[in-house]
């Protein structure tokens, strides 16, 4: 299973207001909703290009691979 750790990456960088992200990065908050959430089924090519630029990360840093029995 693919998680999305931008929740914690936001609280590495103190950045905790969702909509602020939207703002600076142009993307629509229900997007960032749902990736801090990890509740997402999809992720576009833009929105992870948006964050990788933001925080100074790659997609790996991003989205982490779990096996079912870990999570």
């Amino acid at each position: 299973m693919i998680v999305c750790r931008l929740a914690q990456i936001m609280a590495a960088k103190k950045d905790r207001n969702i909509s602020d992200v939207a703002r600076r990065t142009g993307l629509n908050r229900a997007t960032i909703k749902s990736l801090f959430d990890d509740d997402f089924r999809k992720i576009d090519r833009n929105a992870l290009d948006a964050l990788c630029k933001e925080y100074s990360i790659t997609p790996g840093d991003l989205l982490e691979y779990v096996s079912e029995d870990e999570k």
